[in-house]
C-alpha cells in the first residue's frame, strides 16, 4: 500500500509541474518583449516561508524520535 501512495504521489507532483509548465501564453514572435521584467519582489512572503519550513522540521524530527522510541 505504502508503494501505490508513493508512486501516485510522483505522478501527480509531476502532473501538477507539467500543467503549470503549459499554463503561459507564448509570446507573439514579432513583440521584441518588455524593455524591463515583470516587477515582483522575490522576497514576498519570506517569513512564513522560513516559519512553514521550521514547524515543518520539527514535526518530522519529532516524529522520528517517536519511531525510535518504539523500536
Amino acid at each position: 500500500m505504502k508503494v501505490i501512495k508513493t508512486v501516485f504521489f510522483t505522478f501527480f507532483l509531476i502532473l501538477i509541474n507539467v500543467c503549470s509548465a503549459f499554463a503561459e501564453d507564448l509570446p507573439d514572435p514579432l513583440d521584441p518583449g518588455p524593455v524591463e521584467p515583470p516587477g515582483g519582489p522575490i522576497d514576498s512572503n519570506l517569513l512564513v516561508l522560513i516559519i512553514a519550513a521550521l514547524l515543518l522540521g520539527m514535526v518530522v524530527i519529532y516524529k522520528n524520535k517517536i519511531k525510535r522510541a518504539s523500536v
